[in-house]
């Protein structure tokens, strides 16, 4: 009677392809462990029972990355935004299946990774933010994989984005003479209440875009926050409605005249949808909206603004910088940082005040020389 091989007991062979083949036994199941060299399958069968000593042995899978992948991306997603979910799978499908697809996902190695995000950006040009996006994605489908015993650890780990020269892209909020100029400009705009309302809250533009009459307050003079209006992506993307950045409602109190703007704006939105009749589109009773109170296409918005400030002599501005510009004057201006920051929708306070940090230095210089001042004349 043939004697049952321990566990983790093997034996190693030549093939006659020229590939080393190592025997190990698991749980009474015969397993094969190839290399190219003798040495190569000693090591593998070393670590194997290793890993059977420490009981952290994860049976080899012939799954791909790509088949991972895309289990993750359909499992696994759910209680992601449907914008995110939908950046995620953009990625998997343009940048890493590609590249890393049909490796087994127990070969893939950090250096592999490491590879493929330098190839991202010497190859194929990605900006920072872009390949930053794609370890992220990565990383997390194959932390998933080692929560689900695929793999023993990330690879992703050790795998860095490589270095840019390039600086980030600076904010270019108004200048306090750039305020006057850039409300002259907006005057008559068919989007000039909506640029009022971004310049003084800081509302984010698909805030603002999904902004309803809701979340406003006219007798408690405050704005409500809750969810705002995105495209999906793709060439048939349509707009939807999904939950804030940080998934964290607010409610803020915006300054007297921001609430009388939007007074006049529901004046005019009550003389167009009369003027159309039945057909007035505005079934989300959305607050900005076009002539017939259908949603403003993000598109159209950016084009009126860049015709706008490159009116005003500052072509580099984004509509972005109209939350900076809202940021640098209330903080100028003397309020506290946690207000700014609840205004803004920040997850915490410390992220503002690092955001800010050039404002809020100046504002503890301004108030150290104002103690100074208080102390010279005692």
């Amino acid at each position: 009677m043939a004697k049952k091989r321990a566990n983790g007991e093997g034996s190693i062979r030549k093939r006659s392809s020229g590939i080393w083949e190592g025997r190990v036994t698991i749980d009474g199941v015969a397993k094969s462990i190839y290399g190219k060299t003798q040495a190569d399958v000693r090591l593998k069968l070393t670590e194997i029972r290793n890993d059977l000593d420490n009981d952290d042995y994860i049976d080899p899978s012939n799954t791909t990355v790509k088949e991972w992948l895309e289990l993750w991306q359909d499992e696994y997603l759910e209680d992601v935004k449907q914008s995110t979910a939908d950046r995620y799978k953009s990625c998997i499908r343009i940048h890493i299946i590609p590249a890393l697809g049909e490796t087994r996902l127990m070969d893939l190695r950090s250096s592999m990774i490491q590879k493929f995000l330098n190839s991202c950006k010497k190859v194929n040009g990605l900006s920072e933010k872009s390949v930053k996006n794609i370890r992220l994605v990565l990383h997390k489908a194959l932390e998933k994989a080692v929560e689900d015993e695929q793999i023993k650890k990330n690879p992703c780990d050790k795998a860095k984005v490589p270095s840019y020269d390039e600086p980030p892209k600076e904010m270019r909020p108004l200048k306090d003479n750039e305020v006057p100029m850039f409300l002259q400009a907006i005057k008559g705009n068919q989007f000039e209440a909506l640029f009022y309302v971004a310049l003084f809250t800081g509302m984010r533009e698909s805030e603002l875009i999904g902004l309803t009459w809701d979340c406003i307050d006219f007798q408690h003079n405050t704005v409500h926050i809750y969810r705002q209006l995105r495209k999906t992506r793709g060439k048939n993307g349509k707009y939807v409605f999904t939950s804030l950045k940080n998934k964290q409602a607010r409610t803020f109190s915006p300054p007297k005249n921001v609430m009388d703007m939007l007074k006049k704006v529901k004046i005019r939105q009550t003389e167009y949808r009369l003027k159309a009749g039945t057909s007035w589109l505005n079934t989300d009773d959305l607050v900005f909206t076009n002539d017939l109170g259908k949603h403003i296409a993000t598109f159209t918005l950016y084009k009126y603004f860049k015709e706008i400030v490159t009116k005003i002599g500052l072509p580099g501005m984004r509509f972005h910088d109209l939350r900076h510009g809202y940021a640098t004057l209330a903080l100028q201006n003397g309020v506290d940082v946690k207000t700014v920051s609840n205004n803004l929708g920040h997850s915490t306070t410390a992220f503002t005040m690092d955001k800010y940090g050039h404002v809020t230095e100046t504002m503890m210089k301004d108030s150290a020389d104002k103690m100074q001042r208080f102390i010279e004349s005692l």
